[in-house]
């Protein structure tokens, strides 16, 4: 009984002390709401906006680049700003408004590109139209895209900075079923809202279960679940 109680507790403490971790991690992205408004705006996973963003100048808002590529998203003047209906290079030193253009161009970028996001992401770097010329991805392109995809872990914790972790339970309890189990109403809700936005390789809906607790499942897309998907489920409690 006691060897029980302990592991109870220890499955708790590791959700929690996850939890903490990554709470910490996600207070050092600067400009936070920025990227979720934009990403939610553009429909762009929030972690592969931040990821971008990290690769192109470290969240430097006032980075410039060689090319005369400016701010956090690296937006290239006077062609690619002004193909996004800026006027004015200061605008670009603007953080919310770069992060915004930077999402939306990496949103045509995917929609042009099948949502493919390898080819959306060397497109970003080396420039669309160049990119489809080539018959094969130039191998820095590849290198580019590469390091984006291993940024977005960073971002992960992002959706949880303000969950209420008592009331989610340990992930051994939830794990087979694919339920993720809380005490009411409202906190289902909230956290429904927060997955769906968060987690892109996976459907989310509410659950009343039968012996009166609130659920939310979870169905795995096809495409599976991103790894930075899955740090985000982990730290809500599922194992994946």
């Amino acid at each position: 009984m006691r060897r029980g109680c302990w592991s109870w507790t220890a499955a708790l403490g590791v959700v929690l002390l996850l939890a903490i971790a990554v709470q910490a991690q996600a207070r050092t992205i600067p400009y936070r709401s920025c990227f979720e408004r934009s990403a939610d705006q553009h429909r762009i996973p929030v972690d592969l906006l931040i990821a971008v963003s990290a690769v192109e100048s470290n969240w430097n808002a006032n980075a410039r680049s060689h090319a005369n590529a400016h701010g956090l998203m690296q937006i290239q003047w006077p062609g690619t700003a002004k193909h996004l209906g800026v006027r004015r290079v200061s605008d670009l030193y603007k953080p919310c408004t770069n992060i915004e253009l930077g999402a939306r161009y990496l949103r045509e970028l995917l929609d042009t590109f099948g949502n493919d996001e390898q080819m959306a992401l060397a497109a970003y770097n080396y420039g669309p139209s160049r990119i489809a010329k080539e018959k094969t991805l130039p191998a820095g392109a590849r290198r580019y895209a590469a390091k984006v995809q291993s940024k977005r872990g960073l971002a992960a914790g992002m959706a949880i900075t303000r969950a209420d972790q008592r009331a989610v339970k340990p992930a051994a309890a939830v794990a087979r079923l694919a339920v993720l189990r809380v005490r009411s109403r409202p906190a289902a809700e909230r956290y429904l809202r927060v997955l769906k936005r968060r987690v892109a390789g996976a459907d989310f809906s509410y659950r009343r279960l039968p012996n009166g607790r609130h659920g939310i499942e979870m169905q795995p897309r096809d495409g599976g679940l991103s790894r930075s998907d899955r740090l985000v489920l982990e730290t809500f409690g599922w194992k994946t």
